[in-house]
């Protein structure tokens, strides 16, 4: 490939992006052409500078996570996107290559690593860093298995016939499921759990920390830890257990 990429960086850190701007602007092939600090802002300029790839930061004041892609390319469909985060998130990653994304870099990423990155990103490879990748399609393989674990519409159906037979493995296996998911649940620690209920209450890992006045990184490592002990692999899986008994505010 020859021609050069026109790029647009969006992310609300001024001195992180200006960075990044200089750093690919130093690597052949690559021009940046507009930036933007939140979501609004780069579908505007997507209207005035036509772009060829946006990398794109997950936490935006206006967007966050995937959402800010699937925006981005109701304006131009198809559009390469690379993702910039703060930390490596499973659930984060997974739903990002579900997303066709073009790739995933932390924002602690080397800055050589970057380069090297983009360069393969050039001859038609992930931008990731193989480890990256290597969890990545190990976390695709998980969410193919349990999609395959799952009941078919048939199946569930048939759960339901009110027969003496499946009532009773019926009863059997939601007993069986509750018990394993409170055995669970009783692991998580006291912070743990404030932050498991706030998840299931649909709050982004910013507006969790804003309520518990702590970082989005902790809060980020907590939720890890969260699907770890759950036996989850992503956050909607996480969310779906059975209630804390007495759940209520906080």
């Amino acid at each position: 490939m020859d021609a050069v990429l026109r790029v647009m960086i969006v992310d609300d850190h001024e001195v992180f992006r200006l960075g990044l701007r200089d750093l690919l602007d130093a690597i052949d092939g690559f021009r940046v052409v507009a930036q933007a600090n939140c979501c609004k802002d780069a579908l505007a300029q997507i209207e005035a500078h036509p772009v060829d790839l946006v990398l794109l930061d997950l936490y935006l004041p206006d967007a966050e996570g995937i959402n800010a892609v699937h925006q981005l390319r109701k304006a131009v469909p198809q559009l390469p996107v690379i993702l910039l985060s703060a930390t490596m998130d499973d659930d984060l990653l997974l739903g990002a290559v579900l997303a066709g994304v073009s790739g995933y870099l932390t924002k602690d990423t080397p800055a050589i690593d970057i380069v090297r990155v983009l360069e393969r990103y050039r001859r038609g490879e992930l931008a990731m860093l193989p480890a990256v990748i290597a969890r990545a399609v190990n976390l695709l393989v998980q969410h193919n298995n349990l999609l395959k674990g799952e009941l078919t519409l048939s199946q569930q159906n048939e759960l339901k016939k009110p027969d003496e037979h499946n009532t009773e493995v019926g009863a059997s296996a939601m007993t069986s499921s509750i018990q394993s998911s409170n055995s669970s649940l009783q692991l998580l620690t006291p912070q743990e759990e404030k932050i498991y209920q706030l998840m299931r209450r649909g709050l982004s890992n910013k507006k969790i920390a804003a309520q518990l006045f702590i970082s989005h990184f902790t809060v980020g490592k907590h939720v890890q830890n969260i699907l770890r002990k759950l036996g989850a692999i992503n956050r909607t899986q996480a969310v779906t257990y059975t209630s804390f008994e007495g759940d209520g505010e906080l």
